[in-house]
């Protein structure tokens, strides 16, 4: 019988992306050995007054791996932001513009980049949204688009993980 229990006490994300600790899984990450992940999110959010599911799956994954003892110098993550969830790093403002509701996304997000999650928006996106740079959370970065992004963080060695 699995033994399964929380132990949320040891996530890094303490807020989000509830995991549960199995004490005989098999394809526990390794401590000793790095890993970098590209996360691509391009979905839109199911309900615009709550927070984005692939944001906590990232969440997720980061607590799964501080669970499996990987310390955060050894866990590198970007998550790359496009298509119809692009609307998911503005501030307030311009969230509220489309969806009626302040960003439910914007307390995920600062806890991901406190984790040392790196989360970025595609600029294609963005302007084909008719967003601006002025309406992104803060720490957002703005890569050049995702196509050019997933396929250089692959390129340098990152596992992409579509969400």
């Amino acid at each position: 019988m699995t033994q399964e229990h929380s132990i949320a006490g040891t996530s890094v994300i303490e807020q989000f992306g509830k995991a549960h600790w199995i004490e005989d899984a098999v394809h526990v990450p390794d401590p000793c050995t790095t890993y970098q992940i590209v996360f691509s999110v391009s979905a839109p959010g199911k309900k615009p007054d709550a927070p984005h599911a692939g944001l906590e799956r990232v969440a997720r994954a980061v607590n799964l791996y501080s669970m499996s003892g990987v310390t955060p110098d050894r866990l590198r993550c970007v998550v790359v932001i496009h298509g119809e969830a692009t609307a998911s790093v503005l501030h307030d403002a311009p969230y509220q513009a489309c969806n009626e509701t302040p960003n439910p996304n914007a307390r995920l997000i600062a806890a991901l980049q406190a984790a040392g999650v790196e989360v970025s928006v595609c600029a294609q996106a963005l302007i084909a949204n008719g967003f601006t740079q002025d309406g992104l959370l803060p720490g957002v970065t703005r890569s050049l688009s995702a196509l050019t992004t997933i396929t250089v963080l692959q390129h340098d060695g990152y596992s992409l993980m579509p969400l």
